[in-house]
């Protein structure tokens, strides 16, 4: 029986691509599958439209995650220069066997990453390197292969007309893996292991513990991961002693942003599966760009005087993203109104209102200013992360302050 073919899509300087490859071994050890192993660039600007946010959110956020998981980063405190990404890229693109690739882009990884010069240059003098001309070549076709595919970020699992973005998806690679009944005899699943959790499970009795903190949760209504993390970040202020701050944006396309076919779907697929898993209604979409979103952004101080701002944002952002409803319609949005319980004729006089846009603006200028761009990001304090995957990290960052208070930064 031929084993089926699973596709790596490995950027050099990039970090998740980086703790991905840890766990390609124990990938293959439970599960019969081939791993074809491909080098890719940067995704193109429409894909990636501030790489350099991007660059150094990643650097981050790896060492957030091998603080949860069992995996390992070391890094120097600055990003890797061109040439030695160039030359480690030559370097890789040169290996086609796949047991030597995992090893050879490992090794490179680490010393790329950890500012290790000497080693990298050892690492790519110790076989053979493609010419900077072939190089490129190779770069653009592998490329052109994955847009053609489906998708453009590095970091990027293939299988079965599906794909898995680093370890966050792994799960759900592994939940097809198996359906597709390619594990192996007495195989163990769940590769991904959380390191041990040493911290108290109630917050401690400091001082400071009595005053609450603030998490700034930069969101849009048109976005389907605030959504999915909307209501689970509002239950945070019910466990503990916190506040949440919400600061809503205009979405990316309405703020300029292009956002190419291929992302958009990839947007309409993947919050499905993680729906499913969080238990969460999804799927029945009504778009509110343009006037639907204005006039829903036009009520949010509306709301947040009647006390009712995190009901009315969940309110909406079911509407959108789960009941169908056409927020440019009275009829729609006067559902999101009323089922937030706020009173529908007391707010149609603000509809018209266009003050909204000067805040929001400042709120996407926030953003951007603690190095992010899209939604939803948190805030906390010094503490930034992105996406509705890293709830948990940011449960343990509040369960760390509240027990523990400030920390000292940690390697």
């Amino acid at each position: 029986m031929t084993e089926p073919v699973l596709r790596f899509y490995h950027r050099v300087d990039d970090p998740w691509s980086h703790l991905l490859l840890q766990l390609l071994p124990a990938l293959q050890r439970s599960y019969a599958v081939r791993i074809e192993c491909i080098t890719v660039p940067l995704a193109p600007p429409a894909y990636s439209p501030r790489p350099q946010l991007l660059a150094a959110h990643a650097l981050r956020d790896v060492q957030d995650l091998c603080r949860y998981y069992r995996l390992e980063f070391v890094r120097s405190g600055r990003q890797p220069s061109e040439q030695l990404v160039a030359k480690a890229t030559r370097r890789l693109l040169a290996v086609t066997d796949t047991s030597q690739y995992i090893g050879v882009a490992q090794a490179l990884g680490a010393a790329l990453f950890a500012g290790d010069d000497a080693q990298l240059e050892a690492h790519c003098d110790a076989g053979p390197s493609l010419t900077a001309d072939e190089a490129e070549c190779r770069l653009q076709a592998n490329q052109q292969r994955q847009l053609g595919e489906g998708h453009f970020h590095g970091g990027m699992l293939a299988f079965g007309g599906n794909w898995y973005w680093g370890i966050d998806r792994l799960a759900h690679l592994e939940h097809d893996l198996l359906v597709a009944g390619a594990r192996r005899p007495n195989a163990c699943v769940g590769l991904l292991e959380r390191r041990p959790d040493s911290m108290p499970s109630a917050p401690g009795q400091a001082p400071h513990a009595q005053v609450p903190l603030e998490i700034e949760f930069f969101c849009t209504f048109r976005s389907p991961y605030a959504y999915l993390a909307a209501q689970r970040t509002f239950a945070l202020q019910r466990d503990y002693p916190v506040r949440v701050r919400p600061r809503l944006m205009l979405p990316m396309k309405m703020a300029g942003f292009v956002i190419p076919e291929s992302k958009a779907l990839y947007f309409r697929f993947d919050p499905a599966r993680e729906a499913l898993r969080l238990g969460i209604r999804f799927g029945n979409f009504c778009d509110p760009f343009g006037p639907g979103l204005e006039r829903a952004m036009a009520l949010v101080e509306v709301a947040s005087a009647a006390g009712q701002l995190p009901a009315y944002l969940l309110s909406v952002m079911q509407g959108v993203w789960a009941d169908g409803l056409d927020l440019a319609t009275d009829d729609g949005l006067c559902t999101c109104v009323e089922r937030a319980g706020l009173d529908w004729p007391t707010a149609v006089p603000h509809l018209q209102d266009d003050g909204w846009r000067v805040w929001a603006k400042q709120n996407r200028d926030a953003l951007v200013g603690i190095g992010q761009y899209a939604a939803p990001t948190y805030k906390l304090g010094d503490y930034v992360t992105w996406g509705q995957d890293r709830i948990p990290l940011l449960e343990r960052e509040i369960r760390r302050r509240l027990a523990f208070g400030p920390a000292a930064e940690e390697p």
